[in-house]
């Protein structure tokens, strides 16, 4: 049998090896300009008022009052914010007790080692939801954070607006904390709510940016075009006529993703029947209804993996915050399960017709050696992982 105390220390570890990753990659690609991902946080109001633009504005803004090298400052503000984030799941995690169903999710594909295994969704904004669910768990109680969270949201959604779609996270995070349904129970959560909806209303009303010239902010400083993708994308939600539901049927989204979402919400299922005794009625009403709202993106974006990974990392985040299972010990045989699920599979971001041409199902293991090989014996390019 193996105790809580080893178990911590092998999580603890595991960490450090994932954040290692993490940063090593993230550095990589944005000093490579990758235009979805640098890109995506240089995002600026040089065009006009628009979606995800606060960061961008702030950090070009900084470089240029100091004088310091854009991509640096950005990859040093980016990691600073990773590693406090880390910081709080390490806090979160130190004041619960693992077992199996939780040890599971930690080493879920979809959410830890998601991009692990694919190093293209490092340096992404989505750890900054996370980052404000920690936040929220820690300090939910506390005065000053409820008087500072609608200034730490306001940031958050003016960098990424689709924050406002797990909304009703909080309803239900509320619901598992007070098994209440009276409403003065969830007065900030229904602020939180309205904030982020009204926010989203203006984002969408009136974000109409002139992209050449928010394109050109960045290029200023000398980069490359191809670091303005994401903000050509900008206006994709009320200008693209692509269908994106045939593109999806052309390269066998419905199957993979899934298969994918089943795989992740497995131990998403035990966990909540073991660590809050919900019924499988109640427990997967939860599920629905918190992945509604962020399913209604698959019709408008093609990287399914991302959300999967934040639909199941937010799970895996409400879990170990409100876990109260009493101390328990794993025996080697269930450690030996939780490895063989977490090297078995693996989410793309996005494309699984690329990951999935040669092999139809690929174990994440695998494709780590695959990517060893493909460095071992061809020549870098700019945007291979």
């Amino acid at each position: 049998m193996i105790n809580q105390k080893t178990i911590k220390l092998f999580i603890y570890i595991f960490l450090s090896v994932y954040l290692i990753n993490y940063i090593f990659f993230s550095h990589r690609l944005f000093i490579r300009e990758n235009g979805y991902i640098l890109g995506d946080w240089l995002i600026n109001y040089a065009g006009g008022f628009t979606r995800r633009g606060l960061f961008g504005e702030i950090t070009i803004y900084i470089s240029n009052f100091l004088n310091l090298n854009l991509i640096d400052l950005t990859f040093i503000l980016v990691t600073a914010l990773y590693l406090y984030f880390i910081f709080l799941v390490l806090r979160i995690i130190s004041k619960c007790n693992i077992d199996f169903f939780i040890l599971l999710l930690i080493l879920s594909p979809a959410t830890f080692l998601f991009s692990f295994y694919d190093p293209l969704a490092t340096g992404r904004k989505e750890f900054l939801f996370f980052l404000f669910f920690c936040l929220y768990f820690l300090y939910r109680e506390k005065k000053i954070f409820i008087y500072f969270a609608p200034f730490i949201l306001t940031t958050i959604i003016l960098t990424h607006e689709l924050f406002a779609f797990l909304c009703p996270f909080f309803i239900i995070i509320r619901y598992l904390n007070t098994k209440s349904l009276k409403l003065r129970d969830y007065y900030f959560e229904i602020l939180i709510f309205f904030l982020c909806s009204f926010i989203l209303l203006l984002i969408y009303n009136f974000s109409s940016p002139n992209i050449d010239l928010t394109c050109d902010a960045i290029k200023n400083f000398g980069y490359n075009w191809r670091i303005c993708f994401s903000i050509n994308d900008l206006n994709t939600l009320k200008e693209s006529k692509i269908l994106i539901s045939e593109y999806i049927k052309d390269k066998n989204y419905i199957f993979y993703y899934s298969l994918f979402i089943f795989l992740s919400l497995l131990p998403i299922i035990f966990c909540l029947k073991k660590c809050f005794n919900l019924s499988s009625y109640i427990s997967f009403l939860l599920l629905f209804l918190s992945l509604l709202p962020i399913s209604t993106l698959f019709f408008f974006v093609n990287d399914w993996g991302r959300y999967i990974h934040i639909y199941s990392f937010i799970w895996m985040l409400i879990i170990l915050s409100n876990n109260k299972i009493k101390e328990i010990n794993l025996s080697y045989t269930k450690i030996l399960i939780v490895l063989l699920y977490s090297s078995s599979w693996y989410i793309p971001h996005c494309c699984p017709d690329i990951h999935f041409s040669k092999y139809k199902f690929k174990p994440g293991i695998f494709y780590i050696y695959e990517r060893i090989h493909l460095r071992l014996t061809t020549e870098n390019h700019m945007y291979k992982s």
